[in-house]
């Protein structure tokens, strides 16, 4: 059934625009690590060099991730596979669709974290892994995880089009937690900040948070009057 689902719900037309936004976002880290400075400016310039591309690629990574998440999952509330319940059970089909997302999610992430770190490691000489950045994209991975959870229980095919607020709130909660460490808001809405991300608990909470998502959805969804 996940091959089916994955025909269906991540068809030629979307897997086209995903391998576009893939390759748009390569072009930008190239243009960002494109320089003409010779190797030993570039080794006199280490850190700053290297702390330039990790904040511009920060930057850029979390803006465009949300919305390819966004466009991934919005329409997954398509009136074919209403049919399916009744063959597979609706269980059967929430959890095979479910687990599809997962693996697509896990493997954009991990395809855009793996060129993060090689195409620096090939084109410059001041390149230094940092571990911040590996935090980063961890935490940004387990917010794709709630963006898909939330889209899959509030998007139907009939709000569709109300999906695209999903990133730009996730933008705007960025911004409110770079200048407002509001913590009472950071455990209703745990959505990554470089302050509450550098608690030694905010990976659990986040992974609670997920699972917690997981059951409201299963239960919304099982429930849910077929139309």
């Amino acid at each position: 059934m996940i091959l089916y689902l994955y025909m269906h719900l991540f068809y030629h037309k979307k897997r086209r625009i995903f391998m576009i936004s893939l390759f748009v976002i390569i072009l930008l880290m190239i243009f960002f690590l494109y320089t003409d400075e010779s190797e030993a400016t570039q080794l006199l310039f280490k850190d700053y060099n290297n702390a330039y591309y990790h904040l511009m690629m920060g930057k850029i990574v979390s803006f465009l991730m949300p919305f390819l998440v966004t466009l991934l999952i919005m329409d997954h509330d398509q009136a074919y596979l209403k049919p399916l319940f009744a063959y597979f059970g609706k269980w059967n089909v929430l959890k095979n669709k479910t687990i599809l997302y997962f693996l697509i999610i896990t493997w954009i992430y991990a395809v855009i974290g793996i060129l993060y770190h090689v195409l620096p490691s090939i084109m410059t000489s001041y390149y230094i892994l940092n571990i911040d950045a590996i935090s980063f994209f961890i935490h940004i991975y387990l917010d794709g995880l709630i963006l898909a959870i939330f889209i899959l229980w509030a998007i139907k095919e009939r709000y569709k089009a109300f999906s695209i607020l999903i990133p730009l709130f996730y933008t705007l909660v960025g911004w409110l937690y770079e200048d407002y460490q509001l913590l009472t808001i950071y455990y209703l809405i745990p959505l990554y900040s470089s302050y509450f991300s550098s608690f030694t608990l905010a990976y659990l909470y986040k992974l609670c948070y997920i699972l917690l998502g997981l059951a409201i959805t299963k239960k919304l969804m099982l429930h849910e009057e077929i139309k």
